[in-house]
C-alpha cells in the first residue's frame, strides 16, 4: 500500500509539473520568447536575393552535389505512399490547423468571463506560432529545392544557343513539330468520341519514369533515381486554381491533374518531374518535358509532348504570321488532332473566369517574378526559344 502510494505521489506531482509549464507557456512573456524566431520569415525572403548573386556556388554546390541527394531520400520515401503524400499532408494540416484556430478564436470570444485573458494568450500564441511555422516552411521551401531557381540556365548546361529568331525558323519549327503529332496521332488510342486517351493514368506515368532514365543515362544532368509522378484525388481544386500540374519540394513528389483532358497529362508529369531534377524555371521544366519525350518509346508520351510543344509555338506563330499559322493548320492538324484541341480548350473555358484562377494566377505571377523569372507566369512561354535553339541544332 505504502509503495502504491508513493507513485500516486509521484504521479500527483508529474501532473502538476506539466500544468504548470501549461501556464508558463501561456503568460506573455512566454509569447515575448517566440518573437525573434519571426524573424526566420524575413531570412527566407533574403537567401533567394543572396543566392542569386552567386549562380556558380548554387550551381557547383547546391544543385549538382546537395540537392540530388536530398531530392533522392524524399522521392524515395514519399514513393512509398502510392497516393500523393503531398495532398494528403496539405489536407490533413490544412484541416488541423483552420479547425484550432477556430476554437482559439471561439474561446476568446465566447469563453467564460475568467478564463478571457488566458484564451487572449492561448490564441495570440497560437497565431504566433502560426508564423514561426511559415518562416520554417520558406527556409526550407529553399533550402530543399528552391536555389535552384538560382542555378545556370539549362542552355547554358545543355549547350544551346539562345538568340533570335526568324519567323522562317519559327514557322520550320512548328511545320515540323506538326506533321510528327500528326503522324503520332494515328497511333494512339481514342474513346468513344474520337478524343486521345491514356488509359489507366496510374499506370501510364511509368512512361515518363523510362523515358527521364534513358535521358539520365545520356547525360548526367538526369542520373538521379526518378519516381512516377502521382495523381491528385483532389484535382477540381487543381483545375478551378488552373493548375495542371504541381511540384512538391518537402515530399519530392511531381503531382499531376488528372481531371484535365489525357492530351496533356503524360507532358503535364514530364514537366513536374523535370523540377524533380531541379530545374526550377517554368520555360525549362516546358522544354525538357518535350525534350525527354524523345527519349521515349511509348507514342502516347510522345504525341502529348509534341502537342503541348505544339501549343506553345503556333501561338507564337500566330503572333508573328498569322498566314503561315494557318496554312500549317490546314496542312497538318489531323481531324484527330482537332478534337484533341477542341476537348481541351472545352475544359479550359469551364474555369476560365473563375475567381480562384485568377487569385493563383497572381500568386504565381508573383512568386515567379521574385525568383528570377521576369516574365511571371509569361515565362512559361519562353520555352520555345529553348525549343528553336535544339531544333537548330539538330538540324546543322
Amino acid at each position: 500500500m505504502a509503495k502504491k502510494k508513493n507513485n500516486d505521489n509521484r504521479s500527483a506531482s508529474k501532473n502538476e509539473r506539466r500544468a504548470a509549464r501549461r501556464e508558463n507557456k501561456y503568460t506573455w512573456k512566454h509569447q515575448l520568447l517566440k518573437l525573434p524566431l519571426l524573424l526566420l520569415i524575413p531570412l527566407g525572403l533574403f537567401l533567394p536575393k543572396l543566392a542569386a548573386k552567386f549562380p556558380d556556388t548554387v550551381e557547383s554546390v547546391y544543385s549538382e552535389k546537395i540537392y540530388p541527394v536530398i531530392a533522392k531520400a524524399l522521392g524515395f520515401l514519399s514513393s512509398l505512399c502510392p497516393l500523393s503524400a503531398a495532398e494528403l499532408i496539405i489536407l490533413f494540416l490544412g484541416v488541423l490547423l483552420v479547425l484550432i484556430l477556430i476554437i482559439r478564436i471561439l474561446r476568446v470570444l465566447f469563453g467564460k468571463l475568467a478564463n478571457r485573458k488566458h484564451n487572449r494568450i492561448r490564441c495570440i500564441s497560437y497565431i504566433l506560432s502560426l508564423c514561426v511555422f511559415a518562416g520554417v516552411m520558406l527556409n526550407l521551401f529553399y533550402c530543399l529545392w528552391g536555389f535552384n531557381h538560382y542555378r545556370y540556365p539549362v542552355s547554358k548546361l545543355m549547350d544551346l544557343e539562345v538568340r533570335k529568331y526568324s519567323v522562317e525558323e519559327l514557322e520550320s519549327l512548328c511545320r515540323s513539330l506538326a506533321a510528327d503529332a500528326n503522324e503520332l496521332r494515328g497511333s494512339v488510342a481514342e474513346d468513344d468520341r474520337g478524343v486521345f486517351t491514356i488509359g489507366d493514368k496510374a499506370t501510364v506515368m511509368n512512361s515518363v519514369v523510362n523515358a527521364y532514365e534513358r535521358l539520365g543515362a545520356e547525360n548526367s544532368l538526369f542520373g538521379n533515381s526518378v519516381y512516377p509522378a502521382k495523381t491528385v484525388i483532389h484535382s477540381t481544386a487543381l483545375s478551378k486554381l488552373d493548375i495542371v500540374g504541381i511540384y512538391i519540394p518537402y515530399t519530392a513528389e511531381a503531382n499531376v491533374n488528372i481531371e484535365q483532358p489525357d492530351l496533356y497529362v503524360l507532358s503535364g508529369a514530364a514537366h513536374e518531374t523535370a523540377h524533380y531534377f531541379g530545374f526550377a524555371r517554368e520555360d525549362e521544366a516546358n522544354f525538357l518535358a518535350y525534350l525527354v519525350s524523345l527519349y521515349s518509346s511509348d507514342v502516347s508520351l510522345r504525341y502529348s509532348a509534341a502537342m503541348f510543344a505544339l501549343s506553345h509555338v503556333a501561338n507564337q506563330l500566330y503572333s508573328a504570321d498569322a498566314d503561315k499559322y494557318f496554312e500549317i493548320h490546314a496542312e497538318l492538324y489531323s481531324d484527330g488532332m482537332k478534337r484533341d484541341l477542341l476537348d481541351y480548350r472545352a475544359y479550359y473555358q469551364k474555369y476560365e473566369d473563375h475567381p480562384a484562377k485568377k487569385v493563383n494566377d497572381t500568386i504565381n505571377d508573383s512568386y515567379l517574378k521574385y525568383n528570377g523569372q521576369n516574365d511571371g507566369i509569361r515565362s512559361y512561354g519562353r520555352m520555345v526559344d529553348l525549343l528553336l535553339a535544339y531544333y537548330l541544332s539538330n538540324q546543322q
